[in-house]
């Protein structure tokens, strides 16, 4: 997916949150996953579920001038946009496989949204972008100490 806009960019967060929770919540269910990575793979899938929704709340909330404001160069030229593989599937992976993987595309949007802060042409975009990159960063947080918990089980 490429983003035009501000708007754009909101929406490939959702669905890459969105895309992160379905291909968990298929490989919780598929019968080779263990006990202990189906638990992890429904705590991750919940949480993205829940992080989408945060990013709901961003749209509806931000200024219409903002959300209608220009990201193309800086979106479409930049590598941090990996979206997740068509083929990608959790199911049988081992702990580190999924972290790998869930950690990977939260960094990468993480990386694309400081990016976008420091590019950004006004302070209300570069508020936009700093709001969504706290919550991506504060939830990326909880991500890891709640996945390194199931580990250390």
């Amino acid at each position: 997916m490429k983003a035009e806009t501000y708007r754009e960019l909101i929406e490939w967060t959702q669905h890459l949150h969105g895309q992160l929770a379905s291909r968990m919540e298929a490989g919780a269910a598929a019968t080779e996953t263990t006990e202990r990575m189906r638990w992890l793979l429904e705590y991750l899938a919940d949480h993205e579920r829940c992080m989408q929704q945060m990013v709901v709340r961003f749209e509806e909330q931000a200024d219409i001038n903002v959300l209608d404001s220009w990201v193309y160069d800086h979106f479409t030229n930049n590598p941090r946009t990996r979206a997740l593989d068509a083929g990608q599937s959790f199911a049988g992976m081992s702990y580190e496989g999924i972290c790998a993987t869930v950690f990977d595309l939260h960094n990468d949007a993480l990386d694309l949204y400081r990016y976008l802060e420091g590019r950004a042409e006004t302070a209300a975009g570069r508020e936009l972008m700093q709001d969504l990159l706290a919550m991506e960063q504060h939830e990326t947080l909880r991500l890891a100490e709640q996945a390194q918990r199931v580990q250390e089980m």
